[in-house]
């Protein structure tokens, strides 16, 4: 004996989703025609997709009359449903996307000690009075971050790149030199040449693996490396910077470190002739944020507002 077949409706991930969105147009509009002209097809191919949704639906959606097509009882409680779910399905893509394409949500920011604390918490200050739902987790260390291991999304840092690293340039043509306040060197005197150091207090700073008490300067564009005497030495830049400008020796440090400084003339430059080589200051990126708008934003926003260090 034969049994009659149930044309049963297709599971909800099989379902054309472009052709449920066209079916809602139609229903809204009330005919395929100003619904297909909406989304650029053809009468006949919007046609066609709303009866291959039926199809699939094993159910009518519309009643058709020579005039217009208006929803049946089922396919107009069907409609309303489809029409809250795609909501919450846009809603959620658009959430998913607001990374890529809005200023919000956490943003970690790993800073050098120093230029951290004097220029950048102000710059981010701006930062986010210009967008308001952004959220900042600021980590301030002199000790270079991992960004595979650390729970950072961006690190600003001095110097180049490591392998296969992600960076922003936020400031070329910047380079470490010898400061100092006006203070020591009225009690100490004023270095004229490299040797002359040998006899002044220098403040050692340690950064990574590099030693505090030998330096590599360029004299006039010579490289010179020097072992200095310093009774103080110390892994934290801002605390070098605050020796220096108390008066307790002679520091390497970045311009952009010591520029207000030496502006308020806190500290002066010594050896005007020597300097570190190229030290730039650059945003590394970590993994995948590179397409973040909140660090995309960040980075243009800083070279943007660094820019009198550029030029």
């Amino acid at each position: 004996m034969k049994t009659a077949s149930m044309h049963l409706p297709a599971p909800a991930d099989r379902l054309d989703l472009g052709a449920l969105r066209l079916a809602l147009r139609v229903a809204e509009l009330g005919g395929v025609a100003a619904a297909a002209r909406e989304q650029g097809l053809l009468n006949a191919t919007a046609t066609a997709a709303i009866r291959r949704l039926e199809e699939q639906l094993g159910a009518k959606l519309f009643m058709r009359s020579s005039r217009a097509l208006r929803p049946t009882v089922e396919g107009e409680a069907f409609l309303q449903r489809c029409q809250a779910a795609l909501a919450a399905v846009d809603e959620a893509a658009a959430e998913l996307r607001a990374p890529l394409t809005q200023v919000r949500g956490l943003l970690r920011l790993g800073v050098p000690m120093d230029l951290g604390t004097q220029v950048i918490r102000p710059l981010l200050d701006e930062f986010m009075a210009l967008h308001p739902q952004l959220q900042v987790d600021l980590s301030a260390s002199d000790r270079v971050a991992d960004l595979a291991r650390e729970p950072v999304d961006a690190a600003i840092r001095y110097g180049d790149a490591g392998p296969g690293q992600i960076v922003r340039p936020l400031v070329q043509d910047n380079h470490a030199i010898l400061v100092a306040s006006p203070v020591y060197l009225r009690r100490a005197g004023t270095p004229r040449k490299l040797d002359d150091l040998a006899s002044h207090e220098m403040l050692g700073m340690r950064i990574a693996s590099r030693p505090g008490h030998r330096w590599t300067l360029f004299d006039r564009g010579r490289p010179v490396t020097l072992q200095m005497r310093a009774r103080r030495s110390t892994d934290n830049g801002l605390l070098a910077r605050q020796w220096a400008v108390d008066g307790w020796g002679i520091a390497l440090k970045s311009q952009l470190d010591v520029a207000a400084d030496l502006a308020a003339c806190r500290l002066v430059r010594v050896l005007p002739q020597v300097q570190s080589q190229p030290y730039p200051l650059v945003l590394a990126l970590a993994r995948g944020t590179h397409l973040s708008a909140r660090v995309r934003t960040l980075g243009d926003f800083l070279q943007r507002r660094l820019a009198p260090a550029n030029a």
